[in-house]
């Protein structure tokens, strides 16, 4: 049974029958077609050639041993009738016809050992009609055993789950004393403070007492609600919020003009990765090029620090999305002068604005089956507080171009959409609340923090993890890449497709296809 790495389910004797149930189904399986046979013997007992005795044994056996090695490889018994779908009882049928074929040409080849086709016409047709129909019959008999949760549900809906819940994990602690130090004084800038990652870091800062923070978002709504939020905790003095857009380069201009940030911190960005596979454009626009333009201005503006914060998608990225903040993170590892550049670099932050968490919340209210795109797919997880609060802490470090976070085992979706169908409605099935979507475009079974280039080492913070790798290309390498990247994007009626293949297939260095997804190494 999938489960999490980091917190393996409890066995009992109701998940041992749940895996162990299908196998149970084996022997009426071999009733019906030893049935199927014998009816088929009864309707042609005139048949000359149809034997009896030790012939008629051996060949029984013969058809229960072919049919029953056909639905073991067919898979139905690794299958929970509750979970089977259409598509795999065509399998079965498929199989079941094999198998019926596969006696027959044994009688052509050796008669005596096997059934004539006149006695094998019944098992044919009989026999896949009993099989499947026994497993539609008892999945739905279980649908109808298990009550599901509804709107008119009188049960109250219950808390919502958080990490800790699911995870045994202790958060990693935040200098702040250090962090008070370097933020006296000093104004802050953070892009995309509306969203969930920018408004956690936004509280956090405000805690820390920096001379001025400027929170920046081009959402009036988020933007209303976070001034609303910090008010009511009290956070009004040296406040500024801006309604910005990132991708307008002239309005980021004078804001930096105005407010001469000493940090900035660029957590601006479109994170949905199925969106962004059918708007590359935007993509492109609000994820690689905002983050080009405002690095370039912070060196105008001498910002002392600038931090990108990016995501598990960008190593070695089978999406859009993950393309986008990797051409970010390359044109990160470029900057120079006196302005200090890093990346930092998770995974999925548990229950974030659009993520999986708030949408299993959504369906169980509303009594429907929570969708999981495939069993094996996982991702790492960490919670809001201890991702913005390692994000800060970077600011005490100095030891590595890119940091990433211990981010504890990678956990199977599956597992946890188990979870909240128990921690929602104790007294469903799990199983029932379970429908497999299918992988969407873009998406990976699994990410990863680091990539192959690069290496990894310790640093002062037991959750901070420094990863020091090659330069990938040269700035004006990247420029003259990104000028084609903005022609097709701005050039009218170009298919999505052109974009497409320049930021997932197209080299920076000369615009040659990659080979084997292997990426070109320059020296800055």
């Amino acid at each position: 049974m999938p489960v999490s790495r980091s917190a393996p389910e409890h066995t009992t004797a109701e998940a041992r029958l749940r895996e162990w149930g299908p196998l149970f189904l084996a022997l009426p399986d071999a009733l019906l077609v030893y049935g199927s046979l014998l009816l088929g013997r009864m309707l042609h007992a005139g048949d000359e050639s149809l034997s009896h005795g030790t012939e008629g044994a051996t060949a029984s056996l013969l058809v229960l041993g072919v049919y029953g090695a056909a639905l073991g490889a067919s898979g139905i018994y690794r299958l929970s009738p509750r979970r089977v779908h259409l598509s795999d009882l065509w399998r079965v049928g498929g199989w079941l016809a094999g198998a019926w074929g596969g006696v027959a040409l044994t009688h052509v080849i050796a008669p005596a050992t096997a059934p004539p086709p006149s006695v094998l016409a019944v098992p044919g047709l009989l026999a896949p009609v009993g099989i499947l129909g026994l497993r539609v019959g008892c999945r739905g008999l279980l649908a109808m055993s298990c009550s599901t949760p509804t709107r008119s549900s009188p049960d109250p809906s219950p808390s919502g789950l958080d990490l800790s819940d699911l995870v045994p994990r202790e958060p990693g602690a935040v200098d702040r004393t250090a962090l008070e130090a370097v933020l006296s004084g000093r104004t802050v800038l953070v892009t995309g403070a509306g969203g969930s990652i920018g408004s956690e870091l936004s509280r956090q800062l405000l805690a820390l007492e920096p001379s001025r923070v400027v929170l920046v978002d081009v959402s009036e709504r988020t933007l209303y609600r976070l001034e609303r939020t910090l008010q009511a905790n009290g956070d009004r003095n040296g406040l500024d919020l801006c309604m910005a857009d990132v991708r307008d380069a002239p309005r980021m201009d004078a804001l930096l003009a105005h407010h001469r940030p000493d940090v900035v911190i660029h957590a601006a960005a479109y994170k949905h990765v199925p969106l962004m596979e059918r708007h590359p454009v935007e993509a492109f626009h609000n994820n690689t090029q905002a983050s080009v333009q405002l690095l370039q201005l912070c060196e105008q503006h001498a910002v002392d620090r600038f931090i990108f914060v990016s995501t598990d998608k960008a190593v070695h990225p089978s999406s859009i999305l993950g393309t986008t903040k990797r051409l970010a993170e390359w044109y990160v590892r470029t900057g120079s002068g006196p302005m200090r550049c890093t990346t930092v670099r998770f995974g999925n932050v548990f229950g974030t604005e659009g993520g999986v968490v708030p949408r299993f919340e959504e369906k169980l209210a509303a009594g429907e089956p929570l969708p999981v795109t495939h069993p094996d797919m996982e991702r790492y997880f960490m919670s809001r507080t201890e991702a913005c609060g390692l994000i800060l802490h970077t600011l005490l470090l100095d030891t590595a171009p890119t940091y990433s976070f211990r981010m504890g085992d990678p956990i199977r979706i599956e597992w946890l959409a188990k979870r909240f169908v128990r921690h929602w409605a104790p007294h469903v099935d799990p199983e029932t609340m379970i429908e497999y979507v299918g992988r969407r475009p873009g998406e990976k079974l699994s990410e990863r923090l680091v990539r192959d280039d690069e290496t990894v080492h310790a640093t002062e913070h037991p959750n901070i993890l420094g990863l020091e790798g090659p330069v990938p290309y040269r700035r004006a390498v990247l420029n003259a890449h990104l000028q084609r990247l903005r022609s097709a994007a701005v050039t009218p009626h170009t298919p999505h497709a052109h974009l497409r293949h320049l930021l997932l297939e197209a080299c920076p260095d000369d615009g040659r296809r990659r080979t084997n997804g292997a990426r070109a190494s320059l020296n800055p």
